[in-house]
């Protein structure tokens, strides 16, 4: 639409091509003009940041709106507003005059009403605007501290969820007592030894391939949560040291599941190889005791025969020579 067919609904009272007019007249991208025509009653709304000055703005429009000369409308109003803002920051009414009819042929009366309607009109927009701007401050506040609260509770879920998700897989079947609280951290050095030594009795009794894949997993997962302890943590140097300690123990069993082998580790069958040694000395003991009883037994057994073989030959050489 050209600039000639604005002008030509401007004055057939058009209020969209009134405010195109004003604001092709206007020239500045910073400004925008807006227009609500009720009856003869012009209200035309420029919003800027900054707002625009007032004397200017409405001199500005009276200017055009005269050489315009739209028809059926007498009134208008002027108002200043912030960008984004619903209350007007000024506002000014002023009569549409028609330079081809003498100013005292406007009825005396009516435009006397009409001035005061405005000024009272203007002094009840100044004393609500500064109820509006708090309102809008108080919704503000309102909805920084209600996207704050939710921010919150955002990450506090976030939070809760994964710390469930990273339990380790050992308290999985753990009564509901026994499972700790969200308040509680876990402990991985405590679970660690916990499984080893778990580990470690297994290992005591393990025969079958099955019972030795057990012992295996037991030190699997106490080198896994040893090296879950944390740098802070004032048992991270020992966990380091058990860790390089158990996967001796895991290579062992793990062999052991295979070749079935009838020693077990060192920490498992330490109280065995020394209740076996001391069977075996008991037992030495016991066979050099045995044998110093045989031989005493016989050595009495060849003494008794010595005698009665004796007496026997004393007998019979008693027998040979009875003279004697």
């Amino acid at each position: 639409m050209t600039e000639l067919n604005f002008q030509e609904l401007a004055k057939q009272g058009n209020p969209q091509a009134i405010a195109s007019w004003l604001q092709s007249q206007l020239q500045s991208e910073d400004i925008t003009v807006t227009v609500n025509l009720n009856g003869d009653y012009l209200e035309v709304f420029l919003d800027a940041s900054p707002v625009p000055a007032p004397d200017k703005s409405v001199e500005f429009v009276r200017k055009q709106l005269t050489d315009l000369q739209p028809n059926s409308i007498r009134m208008v109003k002027v108002e200043g507003r912030e960008i984004g803002q619903v209350v007007s920051d000024w506002s000014q009414e002023f009569i549409l005059e028609d330079p081809n009819i003498p100013q005292e042929n406007y009825p005396e009366k009516s435009l006397t009403n009409t001035i005061v309607t405005n000024m009272e009109t203007a002094k009840n927009m100044e004393a609500t605007q500064p109820e509006m701007k708090e309102l809008e401050k108080r919704l503000r506040s309102t909805f920084i501290v209600v996207g704050m609260v939710t921010g919150i509770l955002a990450i506090a879920v976030v939070a809760f969820v994964g710390k469930l998700l990273n339990e380790p897989a050992a308290t999985a079947g753990k009564n509901l007592e026994e499972t700790p609280t969200v308040a509680t951290l876990p402990d991985p050095f405590r679970d660690a030894v916990n499984s080893a030594v778990k580990a470690a009795e297994l290992g005591r009794g393990a025969k079958t391939k099955e019972e030795w894949n057990l012992v295996a997993n037991n030190w699997q997962e106490a080198i896994s949560l040893m090296r879950r302890v944390p740098p802070s943590s004032p048992h991270h140097e020992l966990a380091q040291t058990k860790v390089a300690e158990y996967q001796k123990y895991l290579i062992y069993a793990q062999e052991s599941a295979v070749t079935l082998p009838s020693p077990t580790p060192a920490t498992a069958t330490g109280e065995k190889e020394s209740t076996e040694k001391s069977t075996k000395k008991s037992n030495s003991e016991k066979e050099a005791t045995e044998k110093s009883t045989s031989e005493k037994a016989a050595s009495e057994k060849s003494t008794k025969k010595s005698t009665s073989e004796k007496a026997s030959n004393e007998k019979a050489n008693r027998k040979s020579n009875p003279e004697k």
